[in-house]
């Protein structure tokens, strides 16, 4: 019962807040980006010995990444009328 509860209040928060979710996952570079910075920084502090193999700078390098892909690429999707 709860899981048809949780399933039903997900779908129904997810058609009010993001109306076309495949259409928004395809294009969300930025919180990919975000997310991999997240991993590797988890791991880098987790994993000691990984850390030989992985650079300090790599996580800002991605959140750097995600910084472009949010103000650049994506607002030029949405100029261009393809965001809606």
């Amino acid at each position: 019962m709860l899981r048809t509860l949780f399933s039903g209040a997900r779908d129904a928060v997810a058609r009010v807040l993001i109306p076309d979710v495949g259409f928004t996952w395809k294009r969300a570079w930025s919180l990919r980006l975000i997310e991999l910075a997240a991993v590797s920084d988890i791991i880098l502090n987790v994993v000691p010995v990984v850390s030989d193999y992985l650079p300090w700078w790599l996580t800002l390098a991605l959140l750097v990444g995600a910084y472009v892909a949010r103000l650049l690429i994506q607002n030029k999707e949405a100029a261009s009328g393809q965001g809606s």
